[in-house]
């Protein structure tokens, strides 16, 4: 596996995806998504999540009622994957650490 986003959507269970990195956001999810619209709620928890003080590491999940989100921090990037309850969370884990340290590579 290379850790690419195209793996990572193969994974049963995951939604779609955020990448955030300074006042830029791209969402890809389903278009009828509860998250397709959040584009401000999102931003406000990227800008709480990517401040440079500290937290707990550089992975952050986050249980909502029936979705979990994982956010994938390096730097001023964020990388947060929209995925069921019912996912593979360390294959999710393991592939997102991958597609942030590419991302941050480049």
């Amino acid at each position: 596996m290379k850790g690419t986003i195209k793996d990572l959507l193969q994974i049963p269970g995951v939604q779609g995806y955020v990448i955030a990195q300074g006042k830029n956001i791209q969402i890809k999810l389903p278009a009828k998504h509860a998250f397709a619209l959040a584009k401000d709620s999102l931003m406000l928890l990227y800008n709480g999540l990517a401040d440079d003080g500290k937290r707990p590491g550089n992975t952050v999940e986050i249980l909502l009622e029936d979705i979990l989100l994982t956010a994938f921090l390096s730097g001023s990037t964020m990388f947060m994957v929209v995925s069921s309850l019912r996912v593979n969370q360390a294959l999710l884990r393991m592939t997102g650490k991958l597609i942030i340290s590419n991302m941050v590579k480049e």
